[in-house]
């Protein structure tokens, strides 16, 4: 099982060093699949997030701008670290504006939904906007400042370390958005480096100030309450469903706590890579671990978000679907080395221009009903 899994990521590295890798990233996922390649100029924002160094419109902030915050009074941008890769287009300095959020954008991955950074422009009404990722480069930008436009500035930082994301200057910049979007890579990098620090506790921050918080692929698996970690690489549906507690399902919990996602998990690249049997695995475990009485998962296709306002209403925009599954009890068998045991689990298909209320979970899509035995799900096809 890690002979292959080692293979597919060691072709990836060999892949990124000549190439960049899309916004939906891979990392602790690469060998879920082959897939990667940019299919417009949107999703080269994505790519461009991987890109090759900074663009020839890019300013670096200095550690003497001053902020006008939203809380009032002017505050001085603390100093830069030294190790800090960052990229800036449009005003360096902070916005003094107040976004009208709070809002989220989860996004499946692939190629970016233009549509999401639309929507978002009246919450963040003119401010400024930060990048967050651990690897790649600023190809989020140009796409958002020019092609989207709206925004008075992009910052893209790149938070490899705890050192980082515990810095003065990371933590302010993330605070003083109004709008803060986490980008694809591997989520492991994200819960290893960002849980705990700094960056955890300005991303509330922002939240509470009404900012607009949103991610792609890994960006968006750790917006949940609960989220898949990837700590030891990807996880396959036909694995979760044969062996809930195999060495590659490692969950999390207690990283942010968004309060339209009180007792979700999210996944993403979710028809195209086959993830259901795996998001009834989480969810299983979820409830087994006492970490819930009950739990919803929301599975994302690519090329597809769920945009959620301030009242907690989300729409889904883009190409593919949104699978709202509800369970509320805990499954029959869930237990290490033998398969999952779950019936009962109520599966809802949001498309283009559904809606749903978070986090109740209400929808005016009926549901269809969706078990796990003998580790395979009926029906066999839930998509």
């Amino acid at each position: 099982m890690m002979g292959h899994r080692s293979f597919l990521f060691a072709g990836l590295v060999a892949f990124t060093s000549l190439t960049a890798l899309p916004g939906c990233g891979s990392g602790g996922e690469a060998g879920a699949t082959a897939s990667g390649a940019a299919s417009s100029a949107s999703s080269a924002a994505s790519s461009g997030a991987g890109g090759q160094g900074g663009s020839g419109s890019t300013a670096t902030a200095t550690a003497s701008a001053s902020a006008s915050g939203t809380g009032g009074g002017s505050e001085v941008v603390p100093t830069k670290p030294a190790d800090l890769t960052h990229w800036i287009t449009g005003n360096a300095a902070d916005a003094a504006v107040t976004p009208t959020g709070p809002g989220l954008i989860l996004m499946g991955g692939g190629t970016d939904v233009d549509a999401a950074f639309t929507w978002w422009k009246p919450y963040v009404n003119g401010g400024d906007v930060v990048i967050l990722r651990a690897l790649g480069a600023d190809g989020y930008n140009d796409y958002l400042y020019s092609q989207i436009g709206g925004i008075d500035s992009v910052e893209t930082l790149l938070v490899t370390s705890v050192a980082l994301a515990n810095s003065d200057y990371v933590s302010f910049v993330i605070a003083h958005a109004e709008g803060v979007f986490l980008a694809g890579g591997d989520q492991s990098d994200y819960i290893k480096a960002w849980k705990g620090t700094g960056v955890e506790t300005a991303l509330m921050k922002a939240w509470s100030r009404g900012a607009i918080i949103g991610g792609t692929s890994a960006g968006c698996a750790v917006l949940g309450a609960f989220s898949f970690a990837a700590l030891n690489d990807s996880v396959y549906s036909d694995e979760a469903l044969k062996d809930p507690y195999n060495l590659y399902m490692t969950l999390d919990r207690d990283f942010l706590a968004f309060p339209p996602l009180a007792g979700y998990i999210t996944d993403t690249h979710f028809a195209k890579r086959d993830r259901m049997g795996r998001l009834v695995g989480f969810l299983g475990r979820i409830i087994t671990d006492a970490w819930a009485p009950s739990a919803r998962g929301l599975g994302i296709d690519e090329a597809t978000a769920l945009v959620v306002d301030p009242a907690g209403q989300g729409k889904v925009l883009g190409d593919g679907a949104v699978y709202l599954l509800e369970a509320s009890a805990a499954p029959a068998v869930c237990v290490a080395g033998k398969p999952l045991e779950y019936a009962g689990l109520q599966l809802h298909k949001l498309t283009a221009g559904a809606t749903v209320a978070l986090p109740s979970g209400i929808t005016s899509v009926p549901a269809s009903t969706l078990s796990a035995a003998g580790g395979v799900l009926t029906p066999a096809n839930p998509y």
